[in-house]
């Protein structure tokens, strides 16, 4: 079933990263209905689900947000099943949701000064500069990052064609900063004859010219400059919110953040957005 289940997930034309999640997942359902009713899962039931979250949430601590995931996971499954009349119903609906507030409050979000710092150690390498910096002024993910592919760079238009998450197009703002570090790496790449449709390179890429490198390619690369200055806790995604932080003070509109970084829904993009603690003392004393 779990096959079968795969393939259901390459038809809805999910990402990479999240078809691996909801695999993951799934397997972890299994594992716990077997060991908890001593039987093989057919048919996903309300009370069943009921009791998993329960189980996830008092047993496991986990947070409301992997939990919720958790439901996304099995809610497709559900989906799997009645479209190969295996189950007649959908037993998940919304109100098996955990309700989150909102949380405009982000602590992880990296200050100019670290970026500065992290920009200037990656200026070594004209390549891993060119990825820091698409990543933190162009809020883009890592599996978007390695998989742009050289037809889709405009420079003189000043724009980057996305294929983003469940494949949605969108165009992604190249500034100043990002035209002078894909402009020089773009020269490099001609002078080392590098081959291959995408971007970014890697020392097997002549070999493998026909593939993207992996999302983690964008992780390794972070991780080597962040040691190289002691910078810890920033990661991708914390790239990104710094984009948003930055694009919001800069006045940006929600909706412009949102289309820049891809996000479906504006709330998304709010817990992207970092507080300004000094702003808001301000605020706070106009009421």
């Amino acid at each position: 079933m779990i096959e079968e289940f795969e393939k259901y997930l390459i038809e809805l034309k999910l990402s990479q990263n999240t078809y691996s999640s909801y695999t993951s997942d799934l397997k972890q359902y299994i594992e716990y209905y077997e060991d908890s009713y001593g039987e093989k899962l057919t048919k996903l039931t309300g009370s069943d689900i009921q009791t998993y979250i329960s189980y996830l949430k008092n047993r496991k601590n986990l947070k409301p947000t992997s939990i919720n995931r958790k439901i996304t996971a099995l809610k497709t499954y559900n989906g799997f099943l009645v479209h190969n009349k295996i189950q007649d119903n959908i037993v998940i609906n919304k109100r098996d949701y955990i309700k989150i507030q909102p949380s405009f409050d982000r602590e992880d979000v990296p200050d100019e000064k670290q970026i500065n710092l992290l920009r200037h150690s990656a200026s070594i390498s004209l390549r891993d500069y060119c990825v820091i910096v698409i990543a933190a002024y162009g809020g883009l993910r890592e599996t978007e990052i390695v998989n742009i592919k050289l037809i889709h760079i405009h420079l003189e238009e000043r724009f980057i064609e996305i294929f983003g998450k469940g494949n949605k197009y969108r165009t992604v703002i190249i500034n100043d900063i990002m035209f002078k570090a894909i402009e020089e790496y773009l020269e490099e790449r001609k002078k080392l004859n590098i081959n291959g449709p995408y971007l970014f390179a890697g020392k097997k890429t002549n070999f493998y010219q026909g593939k993207p490198l992996n999302r983690n390619f964008v992780n390794r690369i972070l991780d080597k400059y962040c040691k190289l200055v002691n910078l810890n806790n920033i990661h991708p995604h914390s790239l990104r919110s710094y984009f948003c932080t930055r694009a919001s003070k800069a006045g940006y509109t929600l909706l412009q953040i949102a289309s820049q970084a891809g996000h479906s829904s504006i709330n998304t993009t709010r817990r992207y957005i970092g507080k300004d603690t000094e702003n808001l003392h301000t605020l706070s004393n106009k009421i």
